[in-house]
């Protein structure tokens, strides 16, 4: 493909509005599309905005959900096939996992067939491929090798926390948790990730791997929900896409999401790092960033490797989709230019592979001739493309939620 002008990666807040079945033109393909979240035929974690937790309500109803939507993205990327440990609980799953979403999925498939829609209702699971959470390390493939290592010492991310004198840590002080939630009641030892890193990896392990931090509930007490995993470990691709092929068979899903932080490893993600300096800027920032820097592994390293899983997942008949700003197409704003790796096609070679994509058009609010021929080029290759607006936000807001009204229209 043909170079052109660099740019930037196009990025926007997520203003949350509401907005009801209002028909909207979004391009090829996509015509007559009913808006549900951020004004597209998409609805995100239906089966975790409850309206009404004593009857596991969703904002979105089935019957809303099946008479137009065209992609439901839902689950929960704790959700392994066959768990050993009982994954975190949520709202109305409080055993999460593949076997336990399948009931939801089959429900919204009686719901389309009910309303006679005749297009296509993509079930997508909402994975991340790059994260090993306590209910992933538990399982017998995992492996500390798997995981990208650090050589910032553990009492400095501890201390990040424990020896902060911002605001946020002034009432009472800041502590670090290894348990998830911050809670070790609830994850006591031996069932955190931390115990799992070192029964793989001797004692103190888990000190020299990079974790993925919370949005936690209580900004004082903060913990990593994840380790990151190093998509370059052709051990680490091949277990998480037999997951992926077992979570489709047992969940129904009709594809698995193949997220990415492209975005991450293009800046310094991580505290103690420029801008994040202390506990009040990390929580202002409502960002989930890295407990240290890893070595040896960046943008470009990054991509390599999740370029390579998009190629297993294809190879290995799993079918996935990708949420992404449809300038990853067009152009080589993804292009690294310090390295002799064209990053920019890795990504395209993996959006050709999709089933579904996902195009973020929020940085142009018009349908401009690039966005329409990037559709009309990549839905050439097989995927079936949605366009949709981020800022838009979400379709639907529990009631009650703070700046919402009390009954959702």
């Amino acid at each position: 493909m043909q170079r052109t002008r660099k740019g930037a990666v196009a990025t926007a807040p997520l203003a949350l509005a509401l907005g009801l079945g209002l028909a909207v033109g979004m391009g090829p393909r996509e015509a007559q599309a009913v808006s549900y979240d951020w004004c597209a035929p998409v609805v995100v974690r239906p089966d975790m905005r409850i309206q009404n937790p004593s009857t596991c309500t969703s904002i979105w109803t089935d019957a809303e959900i099946g008479s137009g939507a065209e992609v439901v993205l839902l689950g929960d990327f704790t959700d392994v096939a066959q768990p050993v440990v009982t994954a975190p609980g949520r709202l109305c799953y409080p055993s999460p996992s593949h076997a336990a979403n399948k009931p939801y999925v089959t429900r919204l498939r009686s719901a389309r067939a009910a309303a006679g829609n005749g297009k296509p209702l993509y079930l997508v699971h909402m994975s991340r491929f790059d994260l090993v959470p306590y209910s992933f390390a538990a399982l017998a493939p995992f492996d500390d090798a798997m995981l990208l290592t650090t050589d910032r010492p553990w009492s400095q991310v501890t201390g990040f926390f424990t020896g902060d004198q911002s605001a946020a840590c002034a009432a009472g002080g800041c502590s670090w948790s290894d348990s998830w939630g911050g809670d070790a009641t609830r994850n006591p030892p031996p069932y955190r990730l931390r115990d799992y890193i070192d029964r793989a990896g001797g004692a103190g392990r888990y000190q020299r791997v990079v974790q993925y931090l919370s949005r936690p509930d209580d900004p004082r007490i903060h913990w990593a929900s994840s380790a990151i995993a190093d998509l370059r470990n052709a051990s680490y691709r091949a277990w998480r896409v037999a997951e992926a092929k077992a979570a489709i068979q047992v969940g129904g899903y009709d594809a698995i999401d193949l997220n990415h932080k492209l975005a991450q490893y293009r800046s310094a993600h991580w505290i103690d790092s420029p801008g994040i300096q202390d506990v009040a800027s990390l929580n202002a920032s409502g960002d989930t960033y890295w407990t240290a820097p890893p070595r040896g592994y960046g943008y470009s390293e990054y991509v390599q490797g999740w370029n390579q899983l998009a190629r297993d997942l294809k190879a290995a008949g799993v079918p996935y989709e990708v949420t992404i700003s449809w300038r990853a197409w067009g152009g080589n704003s993804y292009d690294d230019g310090a390295t002799s790796i064209r990053e920019d096609d890795l990504i395209r070679e993996a959006l050709r592979g999709a089933k579904v994509v996902l195009f973020d058009r929020t940085s142009d609010q018009a349908l401009t001739p690039e966005y329409t021929q990037a559709v009309a080029q990549l839905a050439a290759y097989g995927p079936k493309i949605y366009g949709f607006d981020l800022a838009c936000g979400y379709g639907k807001t529990p009631p009650g939620a703070p700046g919402r009204p009390a009954v959702v229209p």
